[in-house]
């Protein structure tokens, strides 16, 4: 039987997303309901780490089972990587860096994480956009407000949408 130290030692999946309010909340991918916040990105990775602590424990002392990460995983993503950028660019960071008082690498890994949680933000509100018009579309044809012309003469189909059922911006209107 693995003794609390043998997991700690393991890598586990830490995921890491930046909230609204400034904070970030951290969780552990295979420990369900393992997480954390801290208002920095040091704060919640070391509180992390204490409420791995707390959760393999009473795991273990309850007889539950421990997950343990996935082997693919850990040795695909060890959270270390190496990127080239400009000069200019790297000037640029570390003066920021220095303004807020932070290594280089803390503050890359905030702006990271700042980035991927917009993208993550972003995706999820246009699929709830698309899932809002597909239902709209979908009312729309079955209630018949929309209405399919046939044309005998050249046996071309259109579709045409009366002007009071949905006004919808322009493509260009959207973009702004």
């Amino acid at each position: 039987m693995k003794k609390i130290e043998d997991y700690l030692k393991l890598p586990y999946t830490v995921e890491l997303k930046k909230e609204e309010d400034g904070s970030y909340f951290v969780s552990i991918k295979e420990l369900p309901g393992c997480f954390s916040v801290g208002d920095t990105i040091h704060e919640a990775i070391e509180m992390i780490e204490d409420a791995k602590k707390a959760w393999i424990t009473v795991g273990l002392e309850e007889g539950i089972p421990i997950p343990e990460p996935d082997s693919l995983d850990a040795k695909s993503y060890s959270g270390r990587f190496v990127i080239r950028v400009s000069p200019a660019l790297h000037k640029k960071l570390s003066l920021q860096a220095k303004a807020n008082g932070v290594s280089l690498n803390h503050h890359v890994c905030e702006l990271l994480a700042d980035k991927s949680s917009i993208i993550d933000t972003q995706n999820r509100m246009i699929e709830s956009l698309m899932g809002n018009l597909r239902k709209q579309f979908f009312k729309l044809y079955t209630s018949g407000a929309g209405r399919l012309n046939v044309q005998k003469e050249d046996s071309t189909r259109e579709w045409r949408m009366p002007s009071h059922v949905m006004d919808l911006p322009s493509p260009e209107k959207m973009r702004m």
